[in-house]
């Protein structure tokens, strides 16, 4: 069975966007694409009050789908259409239960159709695949913010945990990275030491060190592991120093793409955790995939 990405489309500007990506995905795997739209919630009266309306409304919902199928399919990808009523963040997840990939814009148009914005960080955390979710191109500060030639440019950006290789989230940035010809950049962060000084240069140097010299022996072997898999992939490790919100959403102005987990293992103080994952796929000024992770801590 082929892949098939998942698109949540309401046919906004962002939901034009999220199509035009997962168009993109979907050809790079050479899957089938799944345009969904949602009407929202069934509304509890009396059918005969709001018959004419609920057509009016399915009627717009399928011109919706169909627009969307028809780019597809002129775009050389094979595509179906999902139209149906209830909960936009429910409907999507339900939909990706199978799927490689679920495509999202950050916020969608309001009204029946479903507020994709709304539903975004519930898809993220519930959905068993992993999610993409666009930034608002009308959003001033991400189009100033944004560079094509930053130090992350070209590159996925990856968070790596103390769960190093095992994240899915690494497995996930390494197969996107070779999918589309980019280099991964493998990021883990420690603490700043800097904000307490010792008032020793010495003792402030060697504190630094070991912090940063385990970090950079797991970030080390997760990069050995994925050229492993991967002895064509452009791999490079960088260990900073802040906080990893802050840092990823930084790396994020000048990336492809940011790949985080949908929630974490510690390590160098929670690293990845549920909260970081969320700060970054609110804050960030680049495409965000969230990738599931459901083991416990």
């Amino acid at each position: 069975m082929a892949d098939q990405i998942v698109v949540g489309y309401d046919g906004s500007e962002n939901s034009e966007r999220a199509l035009d990506w997962a168009i993109r995905e979907a050809g790079a795997l050479a899957g089938e694409l799944r345009v969904v739209v949602s009407m929202g919630r069934p509304v509890a009266v009396d059918p005969s009050l709001y018959g004419p309306f609920l057509e009016a409304i399915e009627e717009e919902a399928d011109k919706i789908a169909g627009t969307a199928v028809g780019r597809c399919r002129d775009a050389g990808v094979q595509a179906v259409a999902v139209v149906e009523r209830g909960d936009a963040a429910g409907v999507l997840v339900h939909e990706a239960e199978s799927a490689a990939a679920l495509v999202l814009g950050r916020r969608g148009r309001r009204g029946v159709r479903g507020r994709l914005g709304s539903v975004t960080a519930a898809a993220a955390a519930h959905a068993s695949c992993p999610v993409i979710v666009l930034p608002d191109p009308g959003d001033s500060r991400g189009r100033s913010a944004r560079s094509d030639s930053g130090p992350f440019s070209g590159r996925v950006v990856v968070g790596v945990d103390r769960l190093g290789r095992d994240n899915p989230a690494v497995l996930a940035a390494g197969r996107y990275a070779v999918r589309h010809g980019l280099g991964l950049a493998l990021l883990t962060v420690v603490p700043e030491t800097l904000s307490m000084p010792t008032g020793s240069a010495d003792l402030d140097r060697a504190v630094r060190e070991q912090l940063t010299e385990p970090a950079q022996g797991l970030v080390d072997q997760v990069a050995d592991s994925v050229r492993a898999d991967h002895p064509d992939l452009a791999v490079e490790t960088f260990v900073l120093s802040g906080r990893p919100a802050d840092q990823l959403v930084e790396a994020g102005r000048s990336a492809e793409l940011v790949v985080v987990g949908s929630r974490g293992y510690g390590g160098f103080r929670g690293l990845l955790m549920g909260s970081v994952s969320q700060a970054v796929l609110q804050d960030g000024e680049g495409p965000v995939m969230v990738v599931p992770n459901r083991k416990k801590d």
